[in-house]
């Protein structure tokens, strides 16, 4: 098929060299196209997490410890990354965790300010509460939102952050704080609470999002604007997170877009850029629904769900179950808790500080 129209999954590849990237319009859904084996491929995953869990043992690490990111969830994204090879995966296992404890980020994210955390949520893919049918959470971010003005504003709020300015032994400006923040909340919160929701494979812990990037309503001069700030998230992803992202669903795009898809395909590894995939207005909805249930899908991308950007998350009946505690109940109707929220072991922390006083309440089943 050409291009503006959609194939059935695997019928249109997204070539890895980003010159010859499809058009949008066209989708790439088969996983064949990866380069990278399949999470369930008999015999792969199995040894080699064991001589991984192996080697960090003989490095000094405690394993299958969710506190030290030692936990099948997290080694099996590491390996992903490096085809798991055990070795290699080690290596930037260790790379990226001495950076992390350098920086400090588990304590940030503990003690930082509710307040800021909701206006950095704002500025990036939020989570809406639900997963697409294999399990992973959906982020959806409407690019068209995030003008130069914005931006500018949130950069200069984000800067007078009493949190990030006593946050030591960081040398991290306010903002990369606050975004790495954000993944905390996805290895911390999200991640375990889908991995323990219902969902077609139970065996293997959920490791990656899907994301919804909507490019209607944006400008060349708008994307030429942000272009920098939207670049460096991309690199300190690939870089401190890699292997978080199942798909991208790239919508909406305009008639120019192919030219500003050259300059943003080569942000990205060529595992990464096999996974996102560009589809036009017209054809957007029925593939979303394709791969997501209209039930968990907005009423903007042609599902059923009350939903929309800046909203907080809006959980499905069993993540209700699970984080109930998570909602306060007001005049208003429930309110989903602000702030950094770790869940663990069943358990719900909330965490963060308001006005200067940390916030510590803990929420276990009994």
């Amino acid at each position: 098929m050409g291009s503006g129209t959609v194939s059935a999954p695997g019928h249109v590849p997204i070539d890895p060299n980003p010159s010859a990237a499809s058009a949008p319009g066209e989708v790439n859904l088969d996983d064949s196209t990866r380069q990278v084996p399949s999470p369930l491929a008999s015999g792969v995953i199995s040894p080699a997490l064991d001589l991984l869990k192996s080697l960090l043992k003989q490095q000094g690490y405690e394993v299958s410890n969710p506190a030290a990111c030692t936990d099948d969830t997290t080694l099996l994204r590491f390996l992903r990354a490096q085809r798991f090879n055990p070795e290699q995966a080690l290596q930037q296992f260790h790379s990226a965790q001495k950076w992390r404890q350098e920086n400090n980020i588990p304590s940030f994210y503990q003690d930082m300010d509710i307040d800021y955390y909701e206006e950095t949520r704002k500025m990036y893919p939020q989570w809406i509460g639900r997963r697409d049918n294999d399990g992973h959470a959906i982020y959806i971010f409407p690019v068209r939102h995030l003008t130069k003005k914005m931006l500018g504003a949130y950069l200069k709020k984000i800067s007078s952050c009493p949190s990030s300015k006593a946050h030591r032994p960081s040398n991290l400006l306010p903002e990369d704080l606050h975004f790495h923040a954000l993944y905390e909340n996805l290895l911390q919160f999200v991640f375990p609470l889908v991995s323990d929701l219902p969902r077609p494979d139970m065996s293997t812990p959920i490791s990656a999002s899907t994301h919804i990037v909507d490019v209607s309503g944006v400008s060349i001069r708008q994307f030429w604007s942000i272009r920098k700030y939207l670049q460096q998230a991309s690199a300190t992803a690939t870089i401190h997170y890699p292997e978080t992202l199942a798909k991208v669903f790239v919508i909406g795009a305009p008639a120019f877009f192919k030219s500003i898809w050259d300059v943003i395909s080569q942000w990205f590894d060529p595992v990464t850029r096999s996974k996102i995939f560009l589809l036009s207005s017209s054809e957007a909805n029925a593939v979303l629904r394709q791969y997501i249930d209209p039930a968990n899908l907005p009423v903007k991308y042609g599902g059923i769900l009350k939903w929309e950007w800046q909203d907080l998350p809006n959980l499905d009946v069993h993540a209700r179950r699970l984080v109930d505690n998570l909602y306060e109940k007001t005049d208003q109707g429930e309110i989903f808790a602000k702030g950094p929220v770790i869940f663990e072991n069943g358990c719900i922390k909330l965490l963060g500080t308001i006005n200067g006083k940390p916030r510590r309440n803990n929420y276990c089943p009994r």
